[in-house]
């Protein structure tokens, strides 16, 4: 596992998540916690609401003892661990309550290998310069919640046909020298067209722009299943086990 990109992706969503709903993100050696102001719903394998979400590449152990001394609180929370051993690892969550939800891919790309773009007529791919280009952005729904924030590495793009917004996409170049890509949408009824190739490379070229060496990014399970983006060169760079509590944190702390 290409751990470089992994910190980098963690570190990358948290500035994001920063700047775009004021989160606050802290990390301790190799775990990072990002606190939301707003709650948010966890649907499977039970249902809870979170504020805390932990992004870690260290081990196990070392993860839970971080956990440990985060919760004095007991509060619920999701864990995303990263490991080349997950198997292994996963076992030491179990063992301390917690249940795997999935598991899910980060891929990354070398930026100095090149695809060629296809065109899409009657489409423009704008970047993001303006307050009114912003309400563009974000009238498509999406993972993104950018408002009115704007952020030096921060970059959002769009395409579209006239006054129709069709498809979108975020660059986020915070560290070292792998830019994270998010946010990629495209509206139903214009999936298949070239659109989505369109905005990724728009956004590779603004990420070579920048000095940015690689990119990477965590698609959907939706997407995965598609394969989408090993046809433009993404590889995987690092495995991610989503877990939470197999009850609710504070029932776990009283028994």
């Amino acid at each position: 596992m290409k751990h470089n990109v992994v910190h980098a992706f963690i570190q990358s969503l948290a500035h994001r998540e920063r700047v775009e709903v004021e989160a606050t993100a802290n990390s301790a050696g190799k775990t990072t916690e990002i606190q939301y102001l707003s709650a948010m719903e966890w649907p499977w394998p039970r249902q809870f609401v979170y504020t805390l979400e932990l992004f870690s590449q260290g081990s196990a152990r070392e993860c839970l003892t971080a956990i440990r001394g985060r919760m004095g609180n007991a509060e619920e929370h999701v864990v995303n661990f990263f490991s080349e051993q997950l198997d292994s690892e996963i076992a030491h969550f179990e063992a301390a309550g917690y249940v795997e939800a999935w598991r899910s891919r980060l891929l990354g790309r070398d930026l100095h290998r090149r695809w060629n773009r296809p065109s899409v007529t009657g489409t423009e791919i704008h970047e993001v310069a303006s307050s009114a280009d912003m309400l563009r952005y974000a009238s498509l729904a999406g993972i993104s919640n950018p408002g009115l924030a704007r952020d030096v590495a921060i970059h959002n793009f769009f395409a579209a046909s006239g006054s129709e917004v069709l498809a979108k996409g975020q660059l986020v170049y915070h560290c070292d020298s792998v830019a994270y890509i998010s946010d990629m949408f495209t509206k139903l009824e214009h999936r298949k067209k070239g659109l989505s190739a369109s905005i990724l490379a728009a956004i590779e070229n603004k990420a070579r722009s920048l000095g940015a060496a690689h990119t990477c990014l965590a698609p959907g399970q939706e997407v995965e299943s598609f394969g989408l983006y090993e046809k433009y060169g993404y590889t995987v760079a690092g495995i991610r086990s989503v877990l939470i509590p197999m009850v609710g944190h504070a029932e776990a702390a009283r028994l």
